[in-house]
């Protein structure tokens, strides 16, 4: 329902009551008296910046009269996107999502206002007015005709990205871009792929790794033999040759998890050595060391992992020399002996610091697990803590540290829960089960509220409901 008051009656209105010209108001405000007169008068249209003005020198709470800007704004047809845009940015970062949600109702019933909204949510995406974006790209999403539509896909990417650290939507956003990731730029096609292959990782679903790894492997050869960084149209977020490494890094990952190992080894040849690239620039050769780096540990991982206990002393010095690939040493490490039965509590030792800094992060990790702003919420490093702990819970049993043991196994259940990986949850509470009897009640407590997260319908069950069935 359209109000009858206006903006124009209401500063009219102030005028008069405050007793003072319209002179007095402009100089107070800043704002011309000629376009001031004009406002009042109905001659000249008032945009957003005006109408912040106004409001704060009428000591108005911000966005007092965006509600009624709406109203005016669309009273005889759609304003012009020269001054829709400033608005609905400025709804954005005051998170007037209700506002914003009003102009795309009175928008979409012209269907050629979809390019508008779309550039509008381009924009916010780009000034990280993510929240607002997301009701933009819906928008685009749902009254997009054509499925070929190039801003279409876009949508759904952005949707994906903006979502990929949500652990309740991150895979409804991913099978709803699929169908429509070669339908993008190339540039955007890369970051896509990439995604993909990092959600279903920590999720340890090898196939749809090997998928997505291939497509790209496959597009970034493509890429390279077409001298793709010749073209002007050619922007991706990364270097071609971070690309290009990535995919055969996962691949190998992927063979390496399966214990396929001789496969394993033939994916880290192709990315052990890229300095054969055309083109390298600085921040490239930074990343041909990172990909020799990241080659020689996944080499020597391997080794360790087939029970060569003889290659661990080199591997102990090459993860002295690169403290950012420790986390992952030490899974290795717990890895082989468990496998193997052996014991590497003198290695252990070497990285107490580190094992207590995990430790650290677990108490970091916030009761709502949805928290956005956890510092630790990046995906794959997550998974590598959770693993980390399951393997280091597992070790402990051999060495009959049961209270250690279950311990570990709660954590490694904590950080599965916080990406949402339901093969890890489900590998750490059977291990739990398996020694449930020796839990202390504080243990037993912290599993159950642990499961209650886990929990897909927490409406229809809570820890509530288990206290009263077994009381």
């Amino acid at each position: 329902m359209i109000s009858t008051v206006t903006i124009r009656a209401e500063l009219e209105s102030y005028i008069k009551k405050e007793g003072i010209t319209l002179h007095q108001f402009a100089e107070t405000s800043g704002i011309n008296v000629g376009t001031l007169s004009g406002i009042i008068n109905g001659n000249r249209p008032i945009s957003i910046g005006q109408l912040d003005l106004i409001t704060e020198i009428m000591g108005l709470p911000e966005g007092s009269y965006y509600e009624m800007y709406v109203d005016e704004s669309f009273a005889s047809s759609a304003p012009h996107w020269r001054r829709l845009r400033p608005f609905l940015l400025r709804c954005a970062e005051l998170r007037r999502h209700d506002c914003i949600q009003k102009v795309l109702v009175l928008l979409i019933e012209d269907i050629k206002q979809v390019a508008g909204i779309f550039e509008t949510a381009e924009i916010m995406f780009e000034q990280g007015l993510k929240e607002a974006a997301i009701l933009l790209y819906e928008c685009v999403v749902e009254s997009e005709r054509s499925s070929h539509c190039e801003r279409l896909a876009i949508s759904y990417f952005r949707l994906f990205q903006i979502y990929q650290k949500d652990n309740h939507k991150n895979f409804t956003a991913a099978a709803q871009f699929i169908p429509y990731r070669h339908r993008l730029p190339e540039h955007l096609v890369l970051d896509g792929l990439v995604m993909l292959a990092e959600l279903y990782y920590v999720n340890k679903d090898w196939d749809e790794v090997e998928k997505y790894t291939d497509e790209l492997c496959n597009l970034t050869e493509i890429l390279y033999r077409k001298r793709c960084w010749e073209t002007p149209d050619f922007r991706p977020s990364r270097s071609l040759v971070y690309y290009y490494g990535i995919g055969y890094l996962y691949k190998g990952a992927c063979y390496e998890f399966r214990r396929m190992f001789s496969e394993s080894r033939k994916w880290i040849a192709k990315y052990a050595d890229l300095s054969w690239f055309e083109s390298l620039d600085q921040n490239m050769l930074v990343e041909v060391e990172r990909y020799k780096m990241f080659a020689r540990a996944n080499l020597l991982s391997i080794d360790v992992k087939e029970g060569r206990v003889s290659r661990i002393p080199e591997y102990i010095e090459f993860l002295k020399e690169n403290p950012s690939e420790v986390l992952e040493g030490l899974i290795t490490l717990l890895e082989s002996a468990n496998r193997h039965k052996f014991f590497v509590d003198e290695h252990l030792s070497l990285f107490s610091d580190e094992i207590k800094y995990y430790l650290s992060i677990s108490k970091q990790i916030p009761d709502d697990h949805n928290n956005q702003d956890f510092v630790y919420k990046e995906q794959v490093h997550t998974f590598r803590c959770s693993l980390f702990f399951q393997k280091y819970a597992i070790y402990c049993f051999r060495k009959k540290m049961l209270a250690e043991g279950i311990k570990n196994t709660l954590l490694s259940l904590k950080f599965s829960i916080r990406i949402n990986s339901k093969s890890m949850m489900a590998n750490s509470m059977i291990l739990y089960e398996f020694y449930r009897d020796y839990s202390t009640t504080e243990q037993q407590t912290t599993y159950i509220k642990l499961c209650e997260e886990a929990w897909d319908n927490e409406e229809e069950f809570s820890m509530d409901d288990y206290a009263n069935s077994i009381c």
